[in-house]
């Protein structure tokens, strides 16, 4: 039979019933997006008149901002510069405030990480850190809880859960080769993203949002939170929820047979040159250590991380250019940190948060909402958040705001909340589009995981999660902090 011919629908003029569904379903979503917007922009108008108009215009624009992030399709850096713009040309009257927030001292201190991180990709290192204990570990158990502590480790190192995924990729695709069963390979494809994203948590570079929220906290509660204050608060808790999450994984999908079933991989990159001999693994080594001493020699962070990305770059030392290291560095998301840095001045200097905790937040003052039910309620809203925003800079931008305004209105402790939101919103692993490292591994080949096996973790993980927020907040975090003082 003589095949019918195809033309482009460029040539033809005629979109495909797929292209129509799209394009209607494209529609149908910024309908309701604009009326949405446009709801919400009316209300507040009625419903606040009587704050002071500046506060006014910035609800109306942190509220337009959520539509964009929530509703639309529209990137998440472009929803932020324009809400920037917006807050710059209708409350602010200041672009100097919207230029001078890419000189922002976080801006800095992140593309130094992006830099150095370059290096340190492109340098191989953590492949051979993964060869070097897959050389000495037999089990597939032993295997999943020492890939736990390296990507633990790289959290100290990757500004970017995405950056970190991207990374691993190689380190999967080596250990799925050898894994002769389709479930051990699905549980290492689990494995991978699940820690990435939950060992953020260790280090404040170890995802943008924690510069987000270090920055938020300090603008509009005044509380100031160093590298080495994260880490002693962030590590334990990174780790004892990679930890346990491996765990999970280890004994949801996989018979305890499995799990002790042995892998061949004694050989896989052995011939890789030692880490001894590599100067970028010195280099990343000093500045982290420069991070924790801080106390003691004085230097600011921010100068730390430019001098070693700079070091890491020398002539004869970078495994890569400065020109390919910069082409690698995440400008979206610095572009973004710029953006909400503009918006947290703007809802200061506009004194939206001083008018949101007399009107609204007042009524939930500790007498009427216990200190345990309120994180309580601060840990469910963070953990379930990620169903409907997809982006963890987004939701920590959208939920800590009002959270660190109810809390000044409740007397909690800004750190505390601040702590319990951004380890809530970690926790993103129920849908393939809630997060890029889960997009990454479940579409990597035909023996990832499926959606369904995303939900099955997910219904285990997040009450477990509640549980290990709760014990912290209440317990473990305040004890750390007690002994600092």
């Amino acid at each position: 039979m003589e095949k019918a011919t195809t033309w482009p629908e460029p040539l033809s003029g005629r979109a495909s019933p797929g292209t129509h569904a799209a394009m209607a379903s494209t529609r149908r979503r910024l309908t309701v997006s604009l009326f949405v917007a446009v709801l919400m922009a009316v209300a507040i108008e009625l419903l606040a008149s009587g704050m002071a108009s500046e506060a006014r215009r910035s609800l109306q624009i942190l509220a337009l901002a959520l539509v964009g992030w929530t509703l639309t399709s529209l990137d998440d850096t472009f929803v932020a510069v324009t809400a920037a713009v917006a807050m710059t040309l209708l409350v602010t009257g200041k672009p100097e405030a919207l230029f001078g927030a890419l000189g922002d001292q976080l801006i800095w201190l992140l593309l130094a990480s992006f830099l150095l991180a370059a290096a340190f990709k492109a340098s191989g290192i953590t492949d051979r850190i993964i060869a070097l204990a897959a050389g000495r570990l037999r089990s597939v158990q032993s295997l999943a809880y020492a890939l736990t502590a390296i990507l633990l480790a790289t959290a100290f190192v990757i500004p970017s859960t995405s950056g970190r995924a991207a990374m691993m990729v190689p380190a999967y695709a080596a250990i799925a080769e050898h894994c002769t069963s389709p479930r051990v390979r699905r549980a290492f494809a689990l494995l991978f993203p699940t820690i990435v994203l939950l060992s953020a948590f260790a280090s404040p570079l170890g995802a943008g949002a924690h510069l987000i929220a270090i920055d938020l906290v300090r603008r509009l509660s005044g509380e100031e939170i160093s590298y080495l204050h994260w880490i002693a608060l962030g590590l334990p808790f990174a780790a004892s929820s990679a930890f346990l999450s491996t765990s999970v994984i280890l004994r949801l999908f996989l018979t305890a047979q499995e799990r002790r079933a042995e892998l061949a991989l004694a050989h896989i990159g052995l011939d890789c040159e030692p880490l001894w001999q590599r100067p970028i693994f010195w280099i990343a080594a000093a500045v982290i250590a420069g991070w924790l001493t801080e106390s003691m020699h004085g230097i600011d962070p921010t100068m730390l991380a430019l001098i070693g990305a700079l070091a890491a770059f020398f002539p004869s030392v970078g495994p890569i250019s400065f020109r390919d290291a910069l082409r690698d560095t995440d400008l979206s998301l610095l572009i973004f940190l710029a953006a909400m840095i503009c918006l947290a001045d703007g809802f200061v200097t506009s004194g939206l948060n001083e008018a949101l905790v007399t009107m609204v937040f007042r009524p939930l003052r500790a007498g009427e909402l216990s200190p345990a039910m309120f994180m309580a309620l601060i840990a469910a809203i963070g953990l379930f958040s990620h169903l409907f925003v997809h982006s963890r800079t987004a939701r920590v931008s959208i939920l800590l705001p009002p959270a660190l305004m109810l809390a000044q209105a409740s007397g909690a402790d800004a750190v505390m909340v601040m702590l319990t939101m951004v380890s809530a919103t970690g926790l993103c692993q129920t849908l393939m589009v809630s997060a890029k490292p889960v997009a990454l591994f479940g579409r990597l080949d035909e023996n990832a995981y499926s959606a369904d096996d995303l939900v099955r973790l997910s219904v285990v993980l997040l009450p477990v999660h509640f549980l290990l927020i709760m014990i912290f907040v209440l317990i473990i975090w305040p004890a750390i902090e007690s002994m600092s003082v």
